[in-house]
């Protein structure tokens, strides 16, 4: 179903699950309606509306060149948004400083273990949220140190989602 939600970070982490889900569908809109959209417990109405979302979502992703890898360019620009609030926030905002240093060795951590591939703290952040979702949806068991990492970003990514819908609201 379509997703809407007022956290900015769980908006991007849906956008990643949809656009992997698109791949593992092969972009093939019939199967993934049988498959999928069909067990959505919404009336036909409202089954072809999702089938007609998906289907611009797929032409999104193929217009896109992203098909193989990659993000959509408005949720990539909504990644560069945050983490120029990320910025902005680590100077001015002494409570959300206090969160990012929490944070920070794991960011600096995956960071590592990227190997200059990606250089940005909240790219890094959202990954390791999504990576988790990952695991858990392959009933993976999740090592302590790593539920330690994921609730901490978590925590900052949060906290940063309620900062910029704050921001929004006072533009």
């Amino acid at each position: 179903m379509t997703e809407q939600t007022n956290n900015i970070s769980e908006y991007i982490i849906s956008i990643y699950r949809k656009e992997d889900l698109m791949r593992a569908y092969h972009f093939d809109l019939e199967k993934f309606g049988t498959q999928v959209i069909n067990f959505f417990p919404i009336s036909d109405k409202e089954k072809l509306a999702e089938v007609n979302h998906y289907e611009e979502f797929m032409q999104k992703m193929k217009d896109q060149g992203i098909t193989e890898k990659g993000h959509l360019k408005e949720v990539n620009e909504l990644v560069q948004t945050l983490s120029r609030l990320h910025d902005q926030l680590k100077i001015d905002d002494d409570d959300y400083f206090a969160i990012y240093q929490k944070a920070l060795p794991f960011i600096e951590n995956n960071m590592s273990h990227a190997k200059g591939a990606i250089r940005d703290e909240i790219q890094i952040c959202i990954n390791g949220i999504y990576g988790f979702l990952l695991l858990k949806i392959a009933e993976r068991i999740i090592e302590p140190e790593e539920q330690t990492m994921v609730d901490r970003f978590g925590d900052l990514l949060s906290l940063l989602s309620y900062k910029y819908e704050e921001q929004k609201a006072s533009n």
